[in-house]
């Protein structure tokens, strides 16, 4: 029997040749989902991002991969379809991605960008040392794990916030539940959310959570902009706490030219970047998730990464 499989999305010319080369399937490229015509309606597997609209016209859908690792805008698909994600594929490059930052504002370096475009030559007094700090990554799974590895390797005691506690890595100092956090966060000099966008940790870092934080500490975002109220990070920033709020993700999103907090001191954004998809090896990593999934299916076994609809991921 002969699996339809729609690919969507841009691809590279040895990535298109891995799908044609997969047996017994057909292949349909298209450019993005609002692109599928009437004719393969009829496709059996989607891959890549489509909307409620679209699946509910594809009355043989059975699975759907995505690119991405966030999967919590997909509560709507009906339980009868598998979902799986591309969890793993981006975790190396955003723990990259997130210790570059931390060194970045540890060591001001965007001051010394701005005092080099000024022609100045002066040194700068207020910096501290990688070794020796305290890192909490609030999420524990591919990304905030990568990031502590990374962290420790470089001298940094390390700790960790999950949904619950268990197989504490041997690099990480201690483990806690969202609801013992608030404990450890005062002692912290990087507190890291690598969290995904689930009603749960809406509003996670309010104000009085911020303020738990010592004003020299940095906060990171990786995971989604909801996870921080912004306008209580812009309070506190302007009052002098927090060293640094190094953010690729914001809420709103993407981030309007008019809002106060791209203009807020010591707010370092960068638009949703860390984990791109396009950004060098993280397309070969997902790719190798994708036909991963496609092999497994194709032999008759469970996909690996499906995702729990009532959590999101």
């Amino acid at each position: 029997m002969t699996i339809k499989i729609i690919v969507s999305g841009e691809h590279t010319q040895e990535t298109r040749q891995r799908f044609l080369s997969l047996p017994d399937t057909k292949i349909v490229f298209t450019d993005s989902y609002r692109d599928v015509k009437e004719e393969d309606l009829d496709a059996e597997i989607f891959v890549g991002h489509l909307n409620k609209e679209l699946a509910e016209k594809m009355t043989k859908l059975a699975y759907v991969q995505l690119y991405s690792a966030g999967a919590n805008k997909y509560d709507w698909l009906p339980e009868r379809i598998r979902l799986a994600n591309a969890y793993g594929a981006y975790g190396e490059s955003i723990g990259e991605h997130m210790i570059t930052t931390t060194l970045m504002a540890m060591k001001r370096m965007p001051d010394y960008v701005h005092m080099q475009d000024e022609k100045k030559w002066s040194l700068i007094p207020d910096v501290v040392r990688f070794k020796g700090s305290n890192i909490l990554s609030v999420g524990m799974g591919a990304i905030g794990t990568a990031y502590l590895q990374k962290a420790h390797a470089l001298g940094a005691r390390c700790y960790g916030v999950r949904r619950t506690v268990h197989d504490k890595p041997d690099f990480v100092e201690k483990l806690v539940t969202v609801e013992d956090m608030d404990e450890l966060l005062p002692e912290m000099d990087v507190v890291a959310l690598s969290l995904p966008g689930t009603e749960e940790v809406n509003g996670l870092f309010d104000e009085r959570r911020l303020r738990l934080m010592k004003d020299t500490a940095i906060i990171l975002n990786v995971g989604r902009g909801n996870a921080i109220k912004t306008d209580d990070l812009i309070k506190v920033m302007n009052e002098g706490h927090l060293r640094a709020a190094c953010l690729d993700v914001t809420d709103p999103e993407p981030l309007p030219k008019s809002h106060p907090l791209w203009t807020t001191k010591r707010v370092y954004i960068t638009p949703h970047i860390s984990g791109g998809m396009r950004a060098g090896i993280n397309y070969e990593a997902v790719m190798d998730v994708v036909f991963k999934n496609m092999d497994l299916i194709l032999e008759g076994k469970e996909p690996i990464h499906i995702v729990d609809r009532k959590l999101g991921y």
